[in-house]
């Protein structure tokens, strides 16, 4: 019985070798790894959403230091456009998940 493919593509390295874990994120599941390529030619092990957003972005990182600076969680960030009016700052409170009024009032349990 034949492991491989009968055809091959390029992010299918890390799924068929177990090539070790996402350098952004750390995601070690094979199933959800994948390979990406540097602008300077190195090839890297990344998640399917890692590889992603680096093929989507407008330019290609250089280095693995330079793929994590580029990649890393934005979750973290602090908001970077300004609240438009009242009515979007009593959205983005309602449905942050910081807010104490959703967390007390939370019957999800």
């Amino acid at each position: 019985m034949e492991t491989w493919p009968g055809t091959f593509t390029f992010g299918m390295v890390a799924t068929m070798t177990g090539l070790g874990k996402c350098v952004i994120c750390g995601e070690n599941d094979a199933r959800a790894l994948c390979t990406t390529r540097l602008s300077r030619g190195d090839i890297v092990v990344v998640c399917g959403s890692h590889e992603l957003m680096h093929r989507r972005s407008a330019r290609k990182a250089e280095t693995e230091s330079e793929l994590r600076s580029m990649l890393r969680d934005r979750r973290e960030s602090r908001r970077r456009t300004p609240i438009p009016d009242e009515l979007g700052a009593r959205l983005i409170e309602a449905f942050s998940a910081s807010s104490e009024r959703r967390a007390s009032g939370d019957r999800r349990r």
